[in-house]
């Protein structure tokens, strides 16, 4: 039976470093958040975990590349497989970002901010009922922490979630330790925030780490709640009650689980002191008339403007970002700035991560190197950071070890995601003998990737643990031709081989070591 959102009590977000407990045991957690996107077209163990974890308890799906106030037009690919994904898990609430990432069919992978303009407001109310009738169930937008606001913005923030939420009719995750560092990065008052958001609109609490540079605050998603965010969420659940489910973020430097349920239980104990909440009026109007008249869907737009500087080489030019962007205590370029070091940061993370053979070969500096080089060329135009590397290994072409030492990089992570499937075992080749020889057809398991070098190698996953190994030329044509294609028949397999003996030795090998998925007569 499906929980009712508003009796989740307290929860923690599903990350990777936790995947072999949640696997193997079933911690003592009352319900998690998974990032939708890590789980989206993939099998393996990911989504055996996410599997596992949804038959022991409720599942929230959060998207972070909805970019539900892009002047793009919909990722249909991506809602298609946010609604499949759904359809499987049958999670308890499904949400994402009210905010942009997307620019001329690319992504940046990164929160960025809205201006607060009654044109934004009717652009994301047009695109959430396109996403909620779409997907057949009502969402939750998410407040992000911000280092910069637009100079043309003609209301608040709160005022803007508040529109936004009111005319769409969707629900609000309000994200407490983002309205602590936006307000401390803006300058604005966040129990103002709070009691400028409608109460009946709150459906989830967000807390989470950051780290405080005196002159600016990042959301870092990493260590413990702060004191004074804790603060703010004791006001918060005064506000919109204890039945809002809260959640703890933990994205980097990811500690033991225990740790993050221990601080799961302490925003339990941190709600259970509050007494019954009381209403706060709501804040009065702040609104102001657009001092600048800029608009969201001219040609130089705010947004292309934005992207390019965030994720260009360019340094971001003084003047144009003071045109856009509100200075405050620092420079509006340095603001943009901000965004842009994030950008480098999190798109070499990932593919330092993705291809640790060629970070081995070539070292940090050179590495770095690499990774702006291919960037520039190769900009994300996924919307899962998971397909970033895809081009990795044709960008090294003039340097074939490191191409070699990426193709293969590239091979196992396909490998460790392919979705999951049947596997046949060594007695299902009882049935081969002459008078079916000429009838029997094999199927490879989605995760056998082919590597035609010298020597050729092959790449599969069994189970959860990927392997590669050095195979004949003989053996990698008659594999490439399995995996170019569903059901081969026997014969065509053999082709290649001087004997049938070295065939059928082949073959054996192939199912005894998971490859093979199915054995048609």
């Amino acid at each position: 039976m499906l929980r009712s959102p508003t009796s989740l009590g307290h929860g923690v977000g599903l990350r990777s470093k936790h995947y072999g407990e949640f696997l193997t045991s079933n911690p003592d957690v009352a319900w998690v958040e998974a990032i939708a996107e890590n789980f989206m077209g993939v099998g393996g163990r990911p989504l055996a975990v996410l599997e596992k974890v949804r038959r022991d308890r409720p599942v929230v799906l959060h998207g972070v590349s909805l970019g539900i106030g892009s002047v793009e037009p919909l990722d249909r690919t991506h809602l298609a497989q946010w609604k499949s994904l759904i359809a499987a898990i049958e999670p308890a609430l499904v949400s994402d970002h009210l905010c942009w990432g997307r620019s001329k069919g690319h992504y940046s992978h990164d929160l960025l901010p809205l201006p607060f303009t009654e044109e934004a407001v009717q652009l994301v109310v047009q695109r959430v009922g396109e996403v909620q009738d779409f997907l057949g169930r009502q969402i939750l937008l998410e407040n992000v922490s911000s280092y910069l606001e637009f100079r043309h913005s003609e209301m608040t923030e709160w005022e803007f979630l508040t529109e936004v939420s009111s005319r769409a009719d969707c629900k609000i995750l309000l994200d407490v330790n983002n309205i602590y560092v936006s307000a401390r990065n803006h300058g604005f008052d966040a129990h103002q925030y709070l009691a400028g958001v409608p109460v009946d609109r709150v459906g989830q609490f967000h807390l989470a780490g950051h780290q405080d540079r005196g002159s600016i605050v990042i959301d870092t998603h990493e260590g413990h709640v702060s004191d004074a965010v804790w603060s703010l969420y004791k006001d918060a659940v005064r506000r919109f009650g204890h039945q809002v489910p809260t959640l703890i973020e933990w994205d980097e430097g990811v500690p033991e689980l225990e740790t993050l349920i221990a601080e799961s239980r302490k925003a339990a104990q941190v709600a259970a002191e509050v007494p019954v909440p009381v209403r706060l009026s709501p804040s009065k109007p702040t609104s102001v008339p657009n001092p600048v008249g800029l608009s969201l869907s001219k040609p130089t737009s705010i947004q292309s403007t934005v992207f390019e500087w965030v994720t260009g080489p360019d340094e971001i030019p003084d003047q144009q970002a003071a045109d856009l962007i509100a200075a405050g205590a620092l420079k509006p370029s340095v603001r943009v700035g901000i965004y842009a070091e994030m950008y480098w940061l999190r798109m070499r993370d990932v593919l330092r991560d993705d291809f640790p053979r060629v970070l081995k070969e070539v070292g940090d500096e050179a590495f770095d190197t690499l990774v702006a080089q291919y960037l520039r060329a190769h900009p994300s135009t996924h919307f899962s950071l998971g397909t970033l590397g895809h081009a990795f290994a044709r960008s090294l072409e003039h340097e074939p070890r490191l191409a070699a030492l990426a193709a293969l990089d590239w091979a196992r992570n396909q490998a460790l995601v392919a979705p999951n499937g049947p596997v046949i075992a060594a007695p299902a080749l009882a049935v081969i003998n002459e008078e079916t020889f000429a009838r029997v057809a094999l199927t490879a398991t989605a995760s056998v990737r082919v590597l035609s070098g010298t020597p050729p190698l092959v790449v599969w996953r069994r189970g959860f643990e990927v392997f590669h190994v050095e195979v004949s030329p003989a053996e990698a044509e008659a594999l490439l031709t399995l995996t170019a294609q569903r059901s081969v028949p026997l014969p065509v397999l053999c082709e290649p081989f001087e004997t049938p003996s070295e065939a059928f030795t082949a073959i054996a090998s192939w199912v005894n070591e998971g490859m093979i998925a199915r054995l048609d007569v």
